[in-house]
């Protein structure tokens, strides 16, 4: 790939996947770092061309005394492109799950603008290694088809280009970001550091892990679909007939029992599910899933109830 045509491989990507239509307003998220301010100048330099509305936005978490500086870099970068600038903060204290928290910290005040869509600059190496994470917590395939071009609102442009190649496009430009130092030490710092081993293995690891992603992600659409159908054609009241489940597919079994499960989805692990294939709640029974959250078989049915 190179860098040289790298805005016509994003500009059709943003087309191919339908990711924002004419006049739609597109809220750029930057952290400062190269891959959103490459994701930051490559839409602002092709504005007639994909013709979304831009904007930025950038976001203090507060946990390190140079974010606040970085957070009005950015602000000046936007400012020099002719952009609307938001400065978000959010809240955070030290302790658990910090990595979680602030995700979803960031989610909420970027949805909170109300844009069309918020541009994140995810690459391929970012999506190689969420495959490799979820390969780790033992996911299936919605696990392992990553992360997708669009998620409304959620888009994705830089999803299929490798960070080489936005190195390379920025080095060009000389542009200048930023390289968070927490990165080294997060779950993601560590993944980043078995990649050139992974690559010992298999040359150039990270382009076929973002491969079997696309591959894994058809095919859960197409389960999905499946899915769908059964649900439609077998609930009754957010209730499945544990018999008519238990003629189908194991597949199919699971992903309806994590569609029974969503509202207890953060405690029904996949031991608790796969209890269910092997055999349990056939004639009867509880399984606690945690957070006061139970599958119960009752009647021939099966149900989840709050504690």
């Amino acid at each position: 790939m190179s860098a040289r045509t790298l805005h016509k491989r994003v500009l059709g990507a943003i087309k191919r996947h339908g990711m924002w239509r004419p006049g739609a307003k597109v809220l750029v998220a930057v952290s400062g770092g190269l891959d959103s301010v490459v994701l930051l100048h490559l839409l602002a330099e092709n504005l007639g061309a994909h013709r979304g509305v831009l904007e930025v936005a950038s976001i203090d978490h507060g946990l390190r005394a140079a974010s606040a500086g970085e957070v009005t870099e950015v602000g000046r970068v936007a400012q020099a492109l002719g952009l609307r600038f938001h400065a978000l903060g959010v809240d955070l204290a030290p302790g658990a799950n910090l990595a979680m928290r602030a995700r979803e910290a960031r989610r909420g005040v970027l949805l909170g603008l109300g844009a069309d869509r918020i541009a994140t600059g995810h690459h391929r190496d970012d999506q190689a290694e969420t495959v490799l994470f979820n390969l780790l917590r033992g996911a299936g395939a919605q696990g392992l088809r990553g992360m997708q071009p669009v998620n409304a609102p959620w888009c994705r442009p830089l999803l299929h280009e490798p960070r080489s190649v936005l190195l390379a496009w920025a080095k060009e430009r000389g542009l200048s970001w930023v390289d968070d130092p927490s990165n080294p030490g997060s779950q993601r710092g560590h993944l980043r550091r078995l990649m050139p081993a992974l690559d010992e293995v298999h040359g150039n690891a990270s382009a076929a892990l973002a491969r079997s992603a696309r591959i894994l992600g058809r095919e859960d659409a197409w389960l999905a679909a499946l899915t769908a159908d059964a649900w439609d054609k077998l609930a009754v009241n957010d209730r499945l007939p544990r018999a008519a489940l238990n003629e189908l597919e194991p597949a199919l079994q699971l992903r309806l029992l994590r569609r029974l499960t969503r509202a207890a989805r953060q405690h029904a692990r996949a031991e608790h599910l796969e209890a269910v294939l092997g055999g349990a709640l056939l004639v009867g029974g509880t399984i606690e899933l945690g957070g006061g959250w139970r599958l119960v078989s009752e009647g021939g049915w099966l149900r989840v109830t709050a504690s």
